[in-house]
């Protein structure tokens, strides 16, 4: 529901000149405080009662999600305005952990053949939140029923009772939570819960209550979705309480305060994160993630530094379907619940486009200057059509939500999932005949030896050859195990709020969904433009080296080949607004985009692959993959974030930055690919430093740029907390799609922020 610009100004003035009430302060206090309180364990059920294991499989998950809701703990926070927790205060219980059995030792068996379990759900989901809040479970339940004369085979019918016993649990678990509310004397949350998730919501208050429950229930049995556009749908219910005097702009406040601290409880900032408490991990180059093609070693401390992400992202503001802008109080109220809780959930991002309303834009950008890195920002003008070119139409494409981090999805009406895939890796493996620099096992193509490459072209080729093979590996995988979830890990909850799901009769892990959409994200962008543009010019423009000496170069870690390192160092870069490395980028992404497009052509119809760039917060394990590169980068050394210029490569500034990334033919990446950007602190002081932000966010969307987020730090400031961390518990900083308590990093995540926010190398 579009709200008029002059209707959207006061009601921003107003919020954020509201206090806090003593209940949202107290509150806030003492979920701080319980963070540092090593959680305790209990007792999940461990597997269904064995007169179900003669039911079909995905009857069974329906079971097994009822019984672990049949023992959740019912326990409520004192003070609060929403019921339900995943965990409590006192005692630090954990209840999201675990989760009940419901294979049989065979089906296990043959989903390990696979590389699939039952814990092969992949989340990234936003589910269908505006269906949950107009028609409740009930509503959904009588759809999923009215389905069954429809039912053309036994698996139809299946999936048909797993959605009615799903459906049913949580039904059932709002009541148990409903009776706890009695006992300890809160009949207006009792009352809330007799009529959401059940029935429609027919307040504000009710309305956040259903998300909340519904959240904490996905999160609770292994699906770690989003909230999707929070601001579009729970607003009309707002609006209606507003309008009617049941609420008032301070109640409302509150309201948004103690939702947003919900998704904070069970957050840890226990001993074990901190960096001194950290053994050193060794790496094996044998073993990578499970993004087969990506270079990322290593997991446990990638692990621990992403305590505390479960992909809680909500998103604010942007066009509505018919093309207006779709800004409204809520938004603002959203926004400045999170400035003022200062924690790192709900993730937070804002859409914006050529007309977001000013008030947005300075909102927007006073909670970034407060630090933390939130929220991202999304450009409607660059991710709608581009999503248009995809095949979505374009109403669905201007109601586009992110999946809990950064990738582009369609929310309540998408299956997601994706892989990351290494640019840099087809670049090494293009100069050394298809095998690592550092320990030589043969991972891509032979495409001949790079020392005979007698031209800018012949590498080119090479580079093209290896893409090619990793996209076409890739696809036929995905093609040819796209129902395996389904097999072993069906999820009748989540589909039942898929649009498509129920009309079909089909689980979303079987093909249920109106939109399953894979996201190719192209890994190491920046890097592998400056090492193409680096051969270009160094190797056959200025003719500095051969291609022996840079082959022998690469193998030394330029141990002895300082100059030439040096030229290469000094070649253009990607994020100068450099012609020269912007022709290489585009060149780089329209080759990834086309090759995906290619091979993906013959199998829209099963599942559409849109393109991205991205390395999440993952790029030191990303790096730790790769030897020497021809850009300068020694081995092992971090690869830039996201579609970020590489560290300490951007030389001109961030208008410059700006261009250069505008300019890389967003249009074809409907995933999207952050560019993610560091601002001192002095440079954003006092009024004047706000306008500059939001000359800034205003220069990004008429650059055609698709995501940017800006960290607003001092290096001195991340020094200090490093030196007392006790100080600092507070600073956060941003995560390639997400954000973490700077003081429970590990060392190397600590100095690589610093040395970010320095610039240097």
């Amino acid at each position: 529901m579009a709200v008029a610009a002059e209707t959207v100004r006061p009601a921003a003035e107003i919020i954020c000149r509201l206090p806090d009430t003593e209940r949202v302060l107290d509150l806030r206090r003492r979920v701080r405080d319980a963070m540092e309180v090593p959680p305790v364990g209990w007792e999940c059920p461990p597997r269904i009662d064995e007169r179900f294991m003669c039911e079909p499989l995905i009857v069974r998950k329906a079971r097994a999600v009822a019984l672990k809701l049949s023992a959740i703990p019912t326990g409520l926070w004192e003070g609060q305005l929403i019921a339900g927790s995943m965990t409590l205060e006192m005692p630090r219980l954990h209840a999201e952990w675990g989760f009940p059995d419901y294979v049989t030792e065979g089906e296990r068996e043959a989903a390990a053949e696979r590389g699939l379990s039952i814990h092969s759900v992949f989340g990234h989901i936003v589910p269908d939140y505006p269906k949950l809040l107009a028609k409740g479970l009930r509503g959904i339940q009588a759809e999923a029923e009215g389905q069954r004369a429809q039912a053309e085979s036994p698996d139809e019918t299946a999936f048909l009772d797993a959605v009615g016993i799903a459906l049913q649990a949580v039904v059932d678990f709002a009541e148990r939570v409903a009776a706890e509310c009695e006992t300890r004397g809160l009949p207006q949350m009792a009352e809330d819960l007799r009529q959401v998730p059940a029935g429609p919501a027919r307040s504000f208050r009710q309305a956040l209550q259903s998300v909340w429950l519904l959240h904490m229930v996905f999160h609770s049995t292994m699906d770690g979705n989003a909230l999707g556009r929070l601001d579009q749908y729970a607003w009309p219910y707002l609006q209606a309480d507003l309008g009617a005097g049941r609420l008032g702009p301070a109640d409302a406040l509150e309201l948004v305060s103690c939702f947003c601290l919900k998704f904070n409880e069970r957050a840890k900032t226990t001993d074990e994160q901190r960096p001194e408490a950290r053994e050193p991990e060794p790496t094996d180059p044998s073993r990578r993630t499970r993004h087969y093609t990506s270079s990322q070693l290593g997991t446990r401390r990638d692990s621990l530094d992403a305590t505390n992400h479960w992909l809680q992202n909500l998103i604010v503001g942007g066009l509505t379907p018919d093309g207006e802008d779709g800004t409204n109080p809520l938004s603002h109220l959203l926004l400045e619940a999170y400035r003022r809780n200062r924690m790192t959930n709900p993730l937070l991002s804002v859409r914006v486009h050529a007309g977001s309303p000013g008030p947005l834009l300075r909102h927007a950008c006073e909670v970034l200057r407060d630090g933390g890195g939130m929220p991202a920002l999304f450009n409607d003008e660059a991710l709608a059509p581009a999503l248009e070119r995809l095949g979505i139409p374009l109403e669905d494409a201007r109601d586009y939500t992110n999946d809990g981090c950064w990738e582009v999805i369609i929310p309540g009406r998408t299956d997601f999932r994706f892989q990351r895939l290494s640019l840099m890796l087809c670049v090494e493996w293009a100069l050394n005949q298809g095998r690592s620099r550092l320990d030589g096992s043969l991972g891509g193509e032979e495409t001949g030896d790079p020392r005979a490459f007698r031209s800018y072209e012949e590498a080119w080729q090479a580079f093209l050859t290896q893409l090619d093979a990793m996209v076409g590996r890739v696809v036929r995988h995905v093609v040819e195990s796209v129902n395996d979830r389904s097999t072993i890990a069906p999820v009748p909850l989540l589909s039942a709020l898929i649009d498509g799901s129920i009309a079909s009769r089909r689980d979303m892990t079987a093909g249920g969904a109106r939109y399953r959409t894979f996201g190719m994200l192209a890994e190491g962008a920046a890097h592998a433009i400056d090492s193409l543009a680096a051969i270009r010019r160094v190797v056959f423009g200025e003719q500095r080296a051969s291609m022996r000496e840079l082959c022998e170069a690469l193998d030394a870690d330029f141990e002895g080949h300082e100059t030439l390192r040096r030229a290469l160092l000094d070649a253009p870069k990607y994020g100068n607004d450099d012609e020269g490395a912007d022709e290489v980028g585009r060149a780089v992404l329209e080759a990834f985009t086309a090759t995906v497009e290619r091979h993906a052509g013959a199998h829209e119809t099963a599942v559409r692959f849109p393109c991205g760039v991205g390395t999440f917060s993952w790029y030191i394990g990303i790096g730790e993959g790769l030897g020497a590169s021809p850009d300068g980068r020694r081995a092992r050394e971090p690869v830039s974030s996201n579609f970020s210029p590489a560290l300490g490569r951007d030389m001109e500034g961030l208008p410059a930055a700006l261009l250069s990334y505008g300019g890389m033919g967003h249009e074809r990446l409907p995933a999207g690919g952050p560019l993610d950007l560091r601002l001192a602190r002095r440079l954003v002081e006092g009024e004047e430093g706000l306008d500059r932000m939001v000359a800034l966010v205003r220069g990004f969307v008429e650059t055609g740029g698709s995501m940017l987020t800006l960290t607003v730090a001092d290096s001195e400031e991340l020094r200090a907390a490093q030196h007392d961390p006790d100080r600092y518990r507070s600073l956060r900083v941003r995560m390639g799609g997400w954000c973490a308590y700077f003081t429970m990093l590990s060392r190397e995540q600590q100095e690589h922020h610093i040395r970010r926010q320095e610039g240097r190398v």
